[in-house]
């Protein structure tokens, strides 16, 4: 099997286009985007994308914008030469750092060591960042925390450091579960159970807290399933998404029982806190 991704770099003029282009391609199958300042970078697996796959994309049509884009192919080996290169420890705040295992210890209470492979999650993405803010805001002592969508496993594992009793991580990567596993090794950990599934995995049990950071698309198809897996007062913090979409991310989880508590933002980006009732 394939388990090579593409980086789809896209130059846009102007740049006010990113965000409608961010917003197309969210509807697709990408896993993550950087934003540069030229356009962005997209992330897509290899096995996801098809030569067609931008026909629904209008911006790319648009007499306003000028869109350009390359794609090229990320082996294993070079994501990891690429990410070494650029990889800086993240100071979360005066209790945690995340770093790589090649970075010397912060010292701090939580020291933290996530090596990507080809997962993301490292700390650096303002998404991450916000649903880690929460997370050490949120008494975790004795509660059960599902990770929809792990990745690299980073909230499942700050998630036990800061009391957690059980964390359910899963992801529909293999990659991301196998890196999950040596991530949860190097710091440690013993309350994390990993499987290879959705969030369709885990109906049938029910959690103090859902966490979820993926793209808005992929979000939207799991809601009904945090519906299930959620029980009174169960808390769901999401992230993934623009802080435009807000509005309509609180309605539709309204209409699945989950109400607003607040909200985080960090440049665009947003994260939320629900509680379901």
């Amino acid at each position: 099997m394939d388990d090579s991704y593409l980086s789809i770099s896209f130059k846009v003029y102007p740049i006010s286009g990113i965000e409608i282009l961010i917003a197309e391609l969210s509807l697709l199958e990408f896993d993550l985007f950087e934003e540069k300042p030229y356009g962005l970078i997209a992330y897509i697996k290899s096995s996801e994308y098809s030569q067609n796959i931008f026909e629904k994309v209008k911006i790319l049509n648009s007499k306003e914008f000028e869109v350009e884009f390359e794609v090229e192919k990320i082996e294993n080996k070079n994501w990891n030469e690429q990410w070494e290169k650029n990889y800086d420890p993240v100071e979360i705040n005066e209790y945690c750092t995340v770093r790589a295992p090649f970075h010397k210890s912060s010292k701090k209470t939580h020291d933290i060591i996530i090596k990507p492979e080809m997962s993301f999650g490292t700390g650096h993405h303002e998404t991450t960042q916000l649903m880690i803010d929460f997370l050490f805001e949120q008494n975790l002592e004795n509660k059960k925390i599902c990770d929809v969508g792990c990745g690299t496993g980073i909230l499942s594992i700050i998630a036990e450091k800061v009391g957690a009793i059980e964390v359910d991580a899963v992801d529909i990567v293999i990659n991301c579960i196998e890196n999950t596993i040596d991530n949860i090794k190097r710091n440690n950990c013993k309350k994390i159970n990993t499987k290879l599934c959705s969030s369709e995995g885990l109906l049938g049990k029910t959690y103090d807290l859902i966490l979820s950071n993926i793209t808005l698309n992929n979000l939207k198809d799991n809601f009904k399933n945090f519906e299930n897996i959620a029980k009174i007062n169960t808390i769901l913090i999401i992230s993934g998404f623009y802080k435009k979409d807000l509005k309509n991310v609180n309605q539709m989880l309204k209409d699945y029982g989950f109400e607003l508590i607040e909200f985080k933002t960090k440049n665009r980006w947003v994260a939320s806190k629900y509680c379901y009732n």
